[in-house]
């Protein structure tokens, strides 16, 4: 989970937890990949067999933490606002190639004001300034990574997957640490005996380790253009990610052209828009190694799209629930529920009912960004994902939410994380 990027509180080495404080000019997203560097060194040392390594940044989740020098090259690139972030970003999509000019840009959130609106704004372009230093810290260290596997010798041969683990987050962190709230559990002293403030502070600016922050539900609308919600939620917003996949010896050499600035490219490489899920990585790599797929592992391999037939789909549903939340992708069709109250639970009994008001219908070949719900149009096939679900939740032993009865006069927080 999220800590501080200049002393990490849950670093392990070899099951051991590393205690001691960290020297002056350490940042955790570059010892992350200085020890990938070395682990690929190492292996090249040995003799040259396979080998897997599993990158997990922290970056860029909370707090937004980065060195000055590194924020100031964004300072003022935001002052023009989230939802002209929001606009430009669609456009580029499209202009890219990335997604159809069919899917429309989903509505501002309900919970973000209009930029105008907004008040400290310089405040606002710092924040954003800071998480886009933090993926800039990341994305030059996954370069240092892919220049260790060339001097090595085993760029072209090795595969390579990038993503995300979820959509943005629109955590908005308490102030002050405020006692009975979890984020007081970072408030502690930095590696100077200084106090952490924790919380989104207007009147501090973010990145250093005296501060603790977040970037907020509305610059967390911006990331997920062109998408609806955020992270916990099972709407795109929450769980779609794009995924690359590199491998110049044995993937396809079919070309995939786009517009890039008003001029064609034939070699943009190729995107594939057919939906996959984390389970289904485990099966190719399974399959990439020329061994049989566990079988108690429920993914299935999409190499084949990697050797040019873009034309392979998941043969079986994908489902998730999350805190409540649940949803279930079968072909082109997406069955979707976000638990409003602390009423919803996810019992069958609660639910059976859910064919219009809960549940909602997308076709997501025309409406990726999930705008036109077609549940009242379409009630049996509704019904049919519906069962698919619960029989999927009761294999799996999926518990209702909460987990545990909510005192008397408590919300359920969990489904309102701009309010933390």
């Amino acid at each position: 989970g999220g800590g501080s990027y200049y002393q990490p509180p849950s670093l392990v080495r070899d099951d051991e937890v590393v205690k001691e404080v960290m020297p002056k000019g350490f940042y955790y997203t570059d010892a992350i990949n200085d020890e990938a560097c070395d682990f690929i060194d190492s292996m090249s040392e040995s003799d040259q067999k396979p080998f897997f390594m599993y990158v997990a940044h922290c970056a860029p989740h909370w707090p937004l933490h980065a060195p000055k020098d590194e924020i100031d090259k964004y300072r003022g690139k935001y002052m023009h606002g989230w939802d002209k972030v929001r606009e430009d970003r669609h456009s580029k999509l499209i202009q890219q190639g990335l997604i159809p000019s069919t899917w429309k840009c989903s509505p501002r959130d309900e919970h973000s004001p209009p930029w105008e609106n907004a008040p400290n704004k310089e405040w606002e372009d710092a924040r954003m300034a800071t998480y886009a230093a933090q993926v800039t810290i990341m994305d030059h260290g996954v370069g240092r990574i892919l220049n260790a596997l060339r001097r090595n010798g085993v760029y072209d041969n090795t595969v390579i997957f990038f993503m995300s683990d979820n959509g943005g987050c629109a955590e908005y962190l308490k102030e002050n640490g405020e006692e009975g709230h979890w984020p007081e559990f970072y408030g502690g002293l930095t590696r100077e005996g200084q106090q952490i403030q924790v919380g989104n502070l207007p009147n501090l600016n973010p990145g250093g380790d005296e501060t603790f922050m977040s970037y907020d539900l509305p610059w967390s609308n911006a990331s997920n253009t062109p998408f609806r919600l955020f992270k916990s939620f099972v709407h795109e917003g929450g769980i779609s990610t794009p995924f690359v996949v590199h491998w110049p010896s044995a993937m396809s050499s079919t070309k995939h052209s786009a517009r890039i600035n008003n001029e064609r490219s034939d070699d943009y490489g190729r995107v594939c828009h057919s939906p996959w899920v984390m389970m289904d990585i485990v099966a190719t790599c399974c399959d990439l190694a020329g061994v049989p797929v566990p079988d108690h592992v429920e993914g299935e391999s999409f190499l084949p799209i990697l050797h040019g037939n873009d034309d392979t789909t998941r043969t079986k549903p994908i489902f998730w629930e999350h805190q409540g939340n649940r949803a279930v992708r079968d072909g082109q069709w997406k069955l979707v529920y976000k638990r409003w109250d602390s009423e919803n639970t996810c019992d069958e009994q609660n639910n059976k009912d859910d064919v219009i008001h809960g549940w909602e219908l997308y076709n997501m070949e025309e409406d990726r960004t999930e705008l036109h719900n077609l549940a009242t149009q379409h009630q049996e096939r509704v019904q049919r994902m519906e069962q698919l679900w619960f029989e999927w939740a009761t294999r799996v032993g999926v518990k209702s939410w909460p987990l545990k009865p909510l005192p008397e006069g408590e919300k359920d927080w969990s489904n309102l994380p701009w309010m933390w």
